[in-house]
């Protein structure tokens, strides 16, 4: 059987270091829950950990991430690593023109190992103001709105291990 843990994390509206906190306690949690219903070796077990988890995993000027700790959990796997670096983003904030991860995929140890495979991040809903994704929108998404969402959902394909 395949247990997921759907999130979402508190957005950094009002400031990514002053939302912070709520967010470490967010990602504090999410690895209690896990580890309470799976014991002292989790990533033994088929599970995700997925969603928008409303930060991303390099500091700049506006604060430290808040999710590293369940992010880098030696747990778990965080499948859009496996694609290259510039194709990482699930984001695009306009303001500061900043393309970022912050929606997640993060496969228990053995689900990954299982599934070796790249997740396909899917971007035909962003604003055309998104410029580094030039390819096909759905109908009707423009310049800045109408826009299916600000976020691209993380998708992958999984065989379950036996």
């Amino acid at each position: 059987m395949l247990t997921l843990f759907v999130q979402h994390f508190k957005s950094m509206m009002g400031g990514r270091a002053q939302t912070a906190p709520r967010r470490r306690a967010q990602a504090r949690a999410v690895k209690q829950i896990v580890a309470d219903r799976f014991g002292p070796a989790p990533g033994a077990h088929p599970f995700i950990v997925c969603g928008d988890l409303n930060d991303f995993m390099q500091a700049d000027d506006q604060g430290e991430p808040a999710i590293d700790d369940l992010v880098g959990w030696d747990q778990v796997v965080n499948v859009v690593d496996r694609l290259p670096e510039a194709d990482r983003w699930t984001h695009f904030f306009k303001r500061r023109k900043h393309y970022t991860q912050l929606d997640y995929l993060l496969l228990s140890r053995s689900l990954a190992a299982a599934n070796p495979g790249p997740p396909e991040i899917m971007r035909k809903g962003m604003p055309l103001r998104a410029e580094r994704y030039p390819g096909p929108h759905f109908p009707g998404v423009g310049r800045d709105n109408p826009k299916a969402s600000d976020h691209c959902p993380v998708v992958i394909t999984l065989t379950q291990p036996a």
